[in-house]
This record gives C-alpha cells, structure tokens and sequence, in this order.
C-alpha cells in the first residue's frame, strides 16, 4: 500500500508540473518570437534555419511563431494526455482501460510530433525568408535523428499500449473467473 500512496503522491506532483508546462509553452514561444531581434546571435543561430537573417520583420516574425505553434499544439495535446493519465495514477487507477487509452494516445501525439516538427521546418524556413528578395528565399525539407527518435518511440509507444491492453484483458478474465 505504501507504494502505491508513493505512485500517487508524484502523480500529483507530476501532474501539476505538466499543468505548468503546458500554460507556459504558447507563452513563451510568444515571448520568444516577440524579442526574437534582442537575443545574441549564437541564440539566435541555434533556433533559426540558417538563412534566417536578424533582425526578422514583424511579419515574419508572426509567421514563425505561427508555424512553432504547430509542433507546440501537438507537444500540449501530449501534456494534456500525460496530465490525464498522471491523473488516473493519482486516483489510483493502474492498468484499466483509460490507461491504456492514455498510453494510445500519447503514441498518436509523438507520431503526429514526428510529422509537425518536419512540416514546421520547412514552413518556419518559408516564413523567415518570405520577406527576403526572390532568388533568396528558401524553402527546405529534412529529417533529423531526433525526428526518427520520436517516431520510433511512437511506434514502441503503440506497441506498449497494445500489451497494456492484452494484459488488462487477461486480468479482467481472471477477475470474472470463480
């Protein structure tokens, strides 16, 4: 019983540091793209697509942060599911059915994270050279080893909800059975 008062108080604690991270994460990126221009330039070289150049007018600047909020609304969709599923451990809920739909979810979420965050590059490159001359804007496309990462963690992810599933199905049998 102690372990399970242990699971549920860093449950809580958990839950609440998500619910931290999750309002803070459209406003930060706000805050980041408004004093995008104010940053040092090996910050700002390590955020932006190398032919971003400084300082970024205030329309591309809007569409940056446009085109950050796509992989931000699915990183928040993932901290939503993560409360709730932190929230179940809280009320002491392991393995049953929301879990496990919890555990599917949050497998969606890093594979839809693996398709944002190429579709964001390539439109967050757009965006910052949008304004630049033609001939000097740029578009692009790539993967990085951090996209295959979250996709196979997806996918591992899937494969756990999966197991989860066949599991509480068994112990759901053993229960019923006299």
């Amino acid at each position: 019983m102690q372990n399970r008062e242990r699971i549920q108080r860093a449950s809580r604690r958990l839950r609440m540091i998500l619910i931290s991270v999750f309002l803070a994460m459209p406003v930060v990126n706000a805050l980041v793209w408004i004093f995008m221009n104010h940053f040092p330039d090996y910050l700002t070289s390590e955020m932006l697509p190398y032919c971003a150049r400084i300082p970024l007018p205030a329309s591309a600047r809007l569409m940056g942060f446009a085109a950050v909020m796509i992989p931000t609304g699915v990183a928040m969709t993932g901290a939503f599911h993560l409360m709730r599923l932190f929230k179940l451990y809280e009320q002491g809920e392991i393995f049953k059915l929301n879990n496990v739909h919890c555990y599917k979810k949050l497998s969606r979420v890093l594979i839809w994270w693996f398709v944002a965050g190429i579709f964001c590059r390539s439109l967050l490159t757009t965006a910052l050279t949008l304004h630049h001359p033609p001939g000097h804007r740029a578009i692009s496309f790539g993967l990085t080893s951090s996209d295959l990462t979250t996709l196979l963690v997806g996918l591992i992810l899937m494969v756990i909800a999966w197991v989860m599933e066949e599991g509480r199905k068994l112990q759901e049998d053993q229960d019923l059975t006299v």
